[in-house]
């Protein structure tokens, strides 16, 4: 992410794609690292969703093997419907920074997600605005 950071404060017509694994990254983590990108590039970020299969990779993260096909993807499904579920926090005009009536998020415009599934359990909302 870091490179992909220097990269946009450098061009101004290129999308910038990522990858990052569903395996061993939190969904809210995910969530939050693309859209800070995508703000920063004024929406030219994308995610390239893998799913990390080594036993290697599985051993640094304190597994004994890696996950199984069906979990790993499985996983990989539920990650991607939490992190857009992340991204749908707060509608377009959440924030109406309105100082004279002391009105900075409209409450209203704020979807927490109260996510519990097979591999993740996220309350968000995500603590970013939405990114273009």
């Amino acid at each position: 992410m870091t490179l992909l950071s220097t990269v946009v404060t450098h061009t101004r017509n290129i999308g910038l794609i990522g990858t990052a694994s569903s395996t061993y990254n939190s969904p809210f983590n995910l969530a939050r690292r693309f859209a800070s990108l995508d703000h920063i590039s004024g929406g030219r970020a994308g995610w390239n969703v893998v799913t990390s299969f080594d036993t290697g990779t599985s051993r640094n993260y304190g597994l004994d093997e890696h996950l199984d096909y069906a979990t790993r993807y499985g996983r990989a499904l539920e990650a991607v419907e939490v992190v857009r579920g992340l991204w749908d926090s707060y509608e377009p005009d959440a924030f109406p920074a309105d100082v004279e009536r002391n009105l900075f998020v409209d409450p209203t415009k704020l979807h927490a997600l109260d996510h519990v599934g097979e591999h993740f359990k996220v309350a968000g909302p995500l603590n970013l605005s939405r990114s273009p």
